[in-house]
Formats: structure tokens, sequence, C-alpha cells
């Protein structure tokens, strides 16, 4: 059964514009011809960066990446505009040491780094020019990729890997990724990009900058997109945009910058489906492109929460992120020894979080039998029970009509969230002239609050294992065909399996203090100290069940439903952070580096909901040590790290009698690895690049008690979902005059992992191949064509990620998540 249908239409357009294009520049003239060039070739040093300056992970004055003393990776505005990227996961998939999650979307994704072994932005914050999208940006249903999106005002991003992230960031042990967007210029430019790709995928960009006035720059820009979703749910999954203002003030020694972005946006997300194995996906429901997401359960009415039917599910809003973010940039010298600085955000708005996820799966045979058991208690005069499509002609469906012989319990997930954030980070920084080389000390205060307030509405819903299921009700009958009773309710199983309802009022104050000394021109150590304070009070409401009273299904005799009364609860904790590391210079062209330090994670608000989970991660320690070296022909970038973490934090959703359950644990785990970027370019045609990781994960104490009551001890198992080994190998050839033509690639490898820490249940290890093809048509004209997972392999990014995690439970039928099957993009960009 086909799954998906390549569309021509928005394809040939991008490629039809791209002729239009280029004859007009033929038209032009042979002399115009001749200046159609690219910008010239660069260095292996240039393409790794080693030369740029870096502004995240240091305090102070100007730093290049040659220069730091802890690992670091770059992507300029030309590998963004290479990459491509749909989402910031699959960014981060270049970044040695660090696992990134795609086959969730375009948001909604898993980053992992270095063997900490928890999913979401757990441990590398995503900052926007240097403060937190979102404070809490692991929390329940506010991963931080929710609040932002890659698009043409993104000038560049870094991400620093362990390092000096905690210091000048809160919650930052594995590191932290930052994006740097474009600001106002002193001349008038702009570029506007159109790309179509063959899931009806049409997506405008923009960026405008000049000036005002001699000292007033402005900025303007964002994104428009619409799009099925790379696996087709039969509607729009991904629609919307962002839209970005600023402006800049050039004052006498300083600058101000105010700037507004609106995000609104809806977002399809994908989960967990059956599998025949982890390669291989079922008839009907094609692992690279088929889907459980459906538009039969759009729209389905759920109990409110009050006993009544007045609430819809909403499917195919998907995720919506609906936010309004203000930042305010300042900083000035007050001498030539002395600046302040100072870095303001508010975020305020909404998250409408509307997903279907994976629970149970069952034979259809099986599941209807246990069903008949439960409708015969339920009126005896019950001698026989059928499938029917929910709302449909009401014919009974026999077990084999069902997709693959098998009922599927999924879950409809909506939670919406009221949010608002509010960010200080005022810094002072001093420089000093000693006889043992010069200091620049930097002091800083930052004082972050948010208010959220979360409403969880979860029902589970029967459908089959096909490509856009359908929605079954199962019915008993009697001896003369009549219906008895309903074991659902249009479809609806179990109601209101998760019906919660949170205010949460978080504090952070924040001092931090570092030290960059250079004691001589090749030798610069470096150190810092954070001391965090956190305070969170909010309320819990609780929850009674109750009968519903319709007499005619069975789904409904039991439901939670709000009782009026409100839990409270209070925490607060104190941590530090602190970090030491030295850089040296051998010669020019080769660096050393050695770091080592201490963090800490205080765990999301979900610990004090479910009074599960350790409420904070501490002693987290970090060392490392590396080499750089930088050269036309060829660079490199490669660190030794080893981490312990002795008290960490793990809980997972199940589903035990009908009913989410969370369980937790306290586990400690250590990890060692060697990350490596190389670049050689041996000519100005040929160039590759390389960036990867070998680790040892492992937990080196993990035992305690699951749902059920029994014991398990994981001690030594590889961490969960995260390879052993990763790699990508991006090699790019260069033709034409002025080498205007480009055709590039990528293969990534990921290693064989775990889906549950029992390391029963093995994902294999796999590998997709990219490939490009970029012209500039004209010196201001861009065309790319990007063909994603080539060989349109199959791999799984997790398994059975909902059931039995920690128990380690194993199903007939795997339950996969698989990445994106191939896919095809064309863009044309012009600059002016």
């Amino acid at each position: 059964m086909a799954m998906h249908t390549p569309r021509a239409t928005p394809m040939a357009l991008s490629i039809a514009l791209a002729f239009i294009v280029g004859a007009e520049v033929h038209a032009a003239g042979q002399a115009d011809a001749e200046a159609v060039t690219a910008p010239s070739a660069p260095s292996a040093a240039d393409m790794l960066e080693l030369n740029k300056v870096i502004v995240t992970g240091r305090g102070g004055s100007d730093t290049t990446k040659f220069q730091s003393s802890y690992s670091i990776s770059t992507f300029s505005e030309k590998d963004l505009a290479r990459k491509a990227p749909l989402s910031v996961a699959a960014l981060l998939t270049q970044t040695p040491g660090v696992f990134a999650e795609s086959s969730g979307g375009e948001v909604g994704n898993n980053v992992y780094s270095r063997g900490l072994p928890n999913d979401n932005y757990r441990y590398l914050p995503l900052l926007e020019d240097g403060l937190p999208v979102w404070e809490e940006g692991a929390g329940a249903f506010t991963n931080a990729d929710l609040f932002f999106r890659l698009d043409a005002t993104v000038r560049s991003a870094q991400i620093v890997r362990g390092g000096t992230a905690s210091i000048l960031a809160n919650n930052a042990p594995g590191g932290s990724m930052n994006v740097i967007t474009k600001k106002g210029t002193e001349t008038f430019q702009g570029q506007v990009k159109l790309e179509a790709g063959d899931y009806d995928h049409l997506r405008t960009d923009f960026n405008l900058s000049g000036p005002l006035s001699e000292k007033v720059l402005f900025q303007l820009g964002g994104f428009l997109r619409t799009n099925n979703g790379l696996r087709d749910p039969g509607f729009q999954g991904n629609k919307g945009g962002q839209l970005r203002g600023g402006l800049t003030f050039k004052l006498d020694d300083g600058e101000l910058f105010l700037g507004v972005r609106s995000l609104n946006d809806r977002n399809i997300f994908y989960t967990a489906m059956p599998m025949a194995s982890p390669s291989r996906g079922l008839p009907g429901l094609s692992a690279t492109e088929g889907t459980l997401v459906s538009s039969a359960f759009d729209g389905l009415a759920v109990p409110d929460g009050q006993g009544a039917f007045k609430q819809s599910f909403h499917l195919k809003d998907g995720i919506h992120t609906d936010t309004d973010t203000f930042t305010a940039l300042y900083e000035k010298d007050l001498s030539p020894t002395l600046s302040i600085q100072n870095k303001f955000r508010r975020t305020a708005g909404s998250i409408d979080f509307n997903g279907l996820f994976s629970n149970g799966v069952d034979s259809a045979q099986s599941f209807l039998a246990s069903g008949l058991g439960r409708l015969r208690a339920a009126n005896p005069a019950t001698v026989s029970a059928a499938y029917r499509v929910a709302g449909g002609d009401g014919r009974n469906l026999a077990p084999a009509d069902l997709g693959n012989g098998l009922a599927l319990t999924e879950g409809l997930w909506n939670t919406h969230v009221k949010l608002d954030n509010v960010i200080n980070d005022f810094s002072v920084s001093k420089k000093l002239e000693t006889g043992m080389g010069d200091h620049e000390l930097t002091a800083g205060v930052y004082y972050s609050r948010f208010n959220q307030r979360q409403n969880w509405n979860w029902s589970d819903v029967l459908t089959e294992a096909v490509h856009q299921p359908r929605l079954l009700d199962v019915v008993g009958l009697n001896a003369a065909g009549g219906v008895t009773a309903s074991l659902t309710r249009n479809g609806l199983l179990n109601l209101h399996t998760n019906l919660q309802e949170f205010h949460d009022h978080v504090r952070n104050l924040d001092y931090y203090l570092t030290d960059n000394w250079r004691l001589t021109k090749a030798l610069r150590i470096d150190g810092g100290i954070r001391y965090h304070t956190v305070s969170k009070h909010g309320r819990i409401a609780q929850t009674v069940n109750k009968d519903l009273g319709d007499p005619a299904t069975l789904a409904d005799d039991s439901v939670a439903v709000f009782s009026g009364a409100f839990q409270p609860y209070t925490f607060k904790d104190e941590q530090a952070a602190w970090s030491v590391g030295a850089n040296y210079e051998f010669s020019p062209s080769l660096s050393g580096f050695a770091r080592a330090g201490r963090s800490f994670r205080i765990t999301p608000e979900f610990a004090q909901w479910f009074n599960c989970c350790t409420p904070t991660e501490n002693r987290i320690g970090m060392a490392e040590f590396g080499l750089k070296h930088a050269s036309r022909e060829y660079s490199a970038f490669v660190t030794a790290y080893h981490n312990n973490f002795p008290n960490l934090s793990f809980n997972t959703t199940s589903t035990v009698n009908g009913a989410q359950v969370t369980e937790s644990a306290s586990a400690a785990a250590k990890s060692v690895g060697l990350e490596a970027e190389f670049v050689w370019r041996p000519s100005t045609r040929f160039d590759v690049a390389f960036s990867g990781v070998l680790q040892k994960l492992k937990y080196s104490g993990f035992s305690g008690r699951g749902a059920d009551g029994g014991a398990f001890n994981y001690t030594g198992n590889q961490i969960v979902r995260q390879p052993r080994a990763q790699a990508s190998l991006r090699p790019a050839f260069h033709f034409g005059a002025g080498n205007a033509y480009d055709v590039f690639g990528e293969y990534r490898y990921t290693g064989k992992r775990y889906a549950d820490v029992a390391n029963t249940v093995a994902l294999p290890a796999f590998g997709e191949i990219d490939l490009g093809f970029a012209a500039m048509i004209n010196p201001r004209t861009r065309f790319q064509l990007l063909v994603t997972n080539l060989t349109d392999k199959v791999g799984v990014s997790e398994g059975n990620p909902r059931s039995g995690v920690i128990l380690g439970g194993q199903q007939a039928v795997f339950q996969g998540r698989p990445n994106f099957g191939r896919h095809l993009r064309a863009s044309i960009e012009y600059k002016f």
C-alpha cells in the first residue's frame, strides 16, 4: 500500500524560478555571465571556524575558538543554508558528543549530551543571544525547541559541550546551544528565500536590515510555512510562522538593542508506532512514511474534567505555540578597563499540545476476547462482541478486518500551558594589568521568574495498525445481533487517563564570577563559579473518580473529575557550580586545553507534582582535555572527556490498569568519550568534514523497584537511548567558474542503542545519506536542491518509550519511532 505520492507542483515552481532567474542573467549579456562567481574558497581553518570569535560560554572580552579552553562547535550562516535543518534537533546531529533525536517532527524532540541519561533539553539549554528562550526548557510540555524556530534571521549557532556552560547558564551540565540572531546593519541589505518540497511543503523566509538614521539601525525578518508533515496525516500538519524585528541604537561607547519576536506555529508530533522489527514496518504502515496520526481523531468530544463532554480534541492543531518575546540588550564601556552589560527578556503566551501517543498493542482477537468478558459481566445477555468504526454505518468488523490484525490503544494527549517568563542578566567586567599577566574579571547577577498553569486532559482511544487509521468501537451483541453495551464511547476507551491542573511559580536568583587570566601570550587560564538559588511554590488540583452515568457504555464507569480541592507545594534549594580551565598555544597552528568542573541540575516541576524523582541532581563532575590544529589544508578539534553523575533523576510514564502512572528511580552514571571534528581541504575543488564521538556510557548505580513492586538492578548497563558511536561525514565538490556549483553530501551513522534501561530492547545501528546540489545563478541568487535519507533507510530512535521503560517489558510487536523517509526540497534565495 503506497503511503506517499510525491507532488510535483511546488517542486516545479522552485525549479522554474531558478531557470527564470538564470535566463534573465544570460539575457543580460556575456559580461554579466562572467561575473557569476561564488565566494572565495575558505581554508580548512575557516571551515572549522577556529579563528572565529566565540560569544558563548565565556565572560569578558573576545576569545577565538582556537584560544578557548572548552569544547565548542559552531555553525555559520553558510552551514545553516547547506544543512537546511527543519528543526533545532536536526542541526545538532552534526555536533560530536550531542545525540539528537529529530524523528518527532519539527519540535518536541530529544537532545542528549555526553551520556547524561535524561532526554528533552534537560542538560543542554537553548539560548537566543545569550538568554534562555524559556527558563525551564525541559519541563513537561515546555521543550525548549517549542519556543524558537530557525529561519533567515539567524546569523550563526554555537554549541558548548560541558565546559563553562554551567557558569554562564542555569542547569547546563551538558553544555548550551546559543543561537545568534541578525541585528540592524549600516547599509540596506536583505534576503528572500522560497522553498518547496515533495510533501506539499511551501516556505518563505526573509530578512531586511539597514539604517533609519546615523545611529539607529533596524532589522525585520521571519518565515511562513505550510506542509503536510514528513509523514502525511491527511491534513496540513505544519502551518504558521515567526516574525522578528529589532532596533539597534548606537550610543557613545555602547549599544542598545530592542527586539520583539512573535511565534505562532502549529506542528504535527510523531510518536512510536507498531513495527515488524526495528528495521521494518508493517503492511500498510510504512516505517519511513506511515503514521497513526489521522483526521479520524480530530474534533472528538472528550470529557472536560467536570463530568461533561464539552471539550473537543483538536489533533489538527498539533503543538500550537503562540508566544511573544521582548528582548533588550545593553552594553557600555564606562572606561577603557570597565564595562557593563545587561540582557533582559520577557516571554509570554501559550502552548496547546495535541498529540497522539503510543500505548498498548494487542492482537485484535485477544483484545476482543478480553472485552467480551467485561461486556458479559455488564450485561449477561451479551453472547458475542464485534468491532465497529466509530461514528460509522454500524457494520460489524471481525478481528481480521483490522489493519495487521492488531488493536491499538493510543493516547490522545491534550495539554494547555499558559505561561510567562521574565529574565534579567546584569554583569560588570573589569580589566586588570598585573605583574603576572592580564586579568579580566566579570561579576554578574542573574534573575528569572516564571509562572505557568498547565491543564492535562488525556484519554485513550481504540484504533488499528495502518496508515491514517480508523477510530474503533467494541460492542457487545445479544443472540439476535442487537447491541447490549459498548466497551468504548465513540472510540474512547479509557477516559481521563491523566487529568491534571498545575499552578507553578518559580524564582531563580544566581550570582556568578569569572576570571580570564592571560598569563603569557601563549597561556590563558580561566575559572568561574555560579551560586544558584531556586524557590518554587504552587498547587495541584485534586481529583476523584466518578461514574458519568451512561448505561450504554462501560468507558465512563469510573472517570476522574476535579474535586475542587488543591494540594499546595513548596520547594527551595541552593547549589553551586564551578569550572577551571586553561589553553596553551604551542604554536600559531596548535593549541591544547584542559578543564575540570562540577555542576548541578534542578529537576523540573514534575518532581513536585508527582512527588517523584530526585529534586536536585548535584555533584556532577566533569573533566576534559583537547587539542586544536589550524592550517589552510586541514584542521582538527579533538576532545577527550569524562563525566560522573552520582545523583540522577529518572522517570517515565507507563499505563497500569488503564491509568497513567509515573515510575521513578534514582541512578548514578558515568561516561567517557573521545569527540572529534576534522576538516580536510586538499584543493579548492574538494573538501570533506567529519564529526563524531566514541564513548562508553553506563549506569554505575541503578537499582530500585518498579510500578509492579518488583526489584530491579541495572548497574553496568548502557545508558538508555544513546549510542556508543556516532559520526557525520560531509564531502563537497566545487566546480564551474569561481566554484559557482557545489555537490555535497552527508553520511550520518548512529550506533546501537537500547530502548530501555534493562537493555532488553536493542535499537540497531543505522546510517543515512543526504545529497545536495547548489548553484550560484548570479552573484545574488543561489539555488539549492536537497534530498534527505537518499536510500530511504529505516532507523529507530526510540522503542516502547511509554511501556515499561524501567521494567524492560517486551511485546510481540515492536513499537518504535523511526526516522523519516526520503524527501526532496528545493529552494531559491536572492540577496541584495
